[in-house]
């Protein structure tokens, strides 16, 4: 018996239309065509959703996996792209301030120290929570896949107050006060950067007032501010300074530099006359540097990522392979009249390079 899928009456099998409503009877034949037809699709439509499923899966990743991320955070910064930085650093620690201020510092930092960018990306290929970036996933998209942001470290900047009513802003925004002389305060956290901050304080009832640029970087967190200026001033006008606030005098012996070194290898690599941009360690000169800085060097190198220092300051070299090597940077400008003045942390870098030579 067959049943007409329309008004349900029964036929004889034999029967092609419904004796009812006259509607087409589907025979056995158009039946087995139609259940191999199913058969056959099934497996078809299985693959396809399965391509279909890896296809989404492997643009998702390429538009919002680690890699994705760190290439769209590296191009921000190459770029200058403020937006698009804004976008992806999101802080883990909301003490830390994204904005137009911070990622300008950053900027500046990324545009006076142009090899910081490889440390970056290297930090962030490697997954690494010691550097001034790391990644870190913020969610599910669609539930399936992670979402990446760029979690900034941050840097506590302390400061030891000078004077009396000690008054600290950057970009004229206040950041902290001091109420009196030799009082120590720490602000933050900030993202990395290069900051321009202000002291104004009073020394013998007169307000006087220096701004430096602050190094925000590193691979320590915490960050000493010297403001060098008024720190003479108050010596030349008999304030009274603690032992550890560094003064500048003008009868500093000169410290001479070990320059017996023969970096031949490297030398060869780098000849003489050539133009070179590249740092050993770009940021020796600005912050105090760990181990972990030196990380790699071989004693080549790290004899000289010593002498560099010196080189900074257009330190003129006795070695004919010093003065060929420097010779061949286009940022070294020999300064005869150097007197061997140095910041409290290219002193310690000096050493801390020399007990690993």
């Amino acid at each position: 018996m067959k049943k007409c899928p329309i008004c349900n009456e029964m036929n004889t099998k034999q029967q092609e239309y419904c004796t009812n409503c006259k509607a087409l009877l589907a025979s056995r034949y158009s039946n087995k065509k139609r259940s191999l037809l199913k058969t056959l699709l099934s497996p078809i439509v299985l693959i396809v959703v399965v391509l279909v499923a890896i296809t989404s899966y492997y643009l998702m990743e390429n538009k919002y996996g680690r890699h994705a991320t760190t290439e769209q955070f590296i191009s921000a910064l190459i770029e200058r792209d403020q937006d698009a930085l804004h976008e992806l650093i999101v802080p883990k620690d909301s003490r830390i301030s994204v904005d137009g201020e911070s990622i300008q510092a950053l900027l500046t930092l990324v545009e006076k120290n142009p090899s910081i960018v490889q440390v970056i990306e290297n930090n962030l290929q490697e997954n690494t929570d010691d550097g001034m970036f790391s990644m870190r996933v913020a969610g599910k998209r669609f539930g399936l896949f992670s979402c990446y942001t760029i979690n900034p470290a941050g840097y506590i900047l302390k400061v030891k107050s000078i004077g009396e009513e000690t008054v600290l802003s950057i970009h004229d925004t206040e950041m902290g006060y001091i109420k009196k002389s030799k009082e120590q305060a720490e602000f933050g956290p900030y993202m990395a950067g290069i900051y321009p901050i202000k002291m104004t304080t009073t020394l013998n009832d007169e307000s006087v007032r220096e701004e430096i640029q602050a190094n925000v970087f590193g691979a320590k967190q915490s960050v000493h501010l010297a403001f060098d200026s008024i720190k003479e001033l108050a010596v030349a006008t008999n304030v009274e300074t603690d032992n550890d606030l560094p003064v500048v005098q003008n009868d500093v012996p000169k410290e001479e530099p070990v320059e017996t070194v023969i970096v031949k290898e490297v030398i060869k690599e780098v000849p003489a006359g050539g133009s070179n941009e590249n740092f050993i360690i770009s940021y020796s000169g600005d912050v105090f540097l760990d181990e972990s800085d030196l990380k790699g060097l071989s004693k080549d190198d790290l004899r000289l990522a010593r002498n560099e220092i010196y080189a900074r300051h257009g330190y003129v070299f006795q070695s004919k392979e010093l003065q060929n090597y420097f010779g061949s940077q286009s940022w070294y400008e020999p300064n005869p009249s150097f007197d061997g003045k140095m910041t409290k942390w290219e002193k310690h870098n000096i050493e801390l390079i020399k007990s690993l030579e």
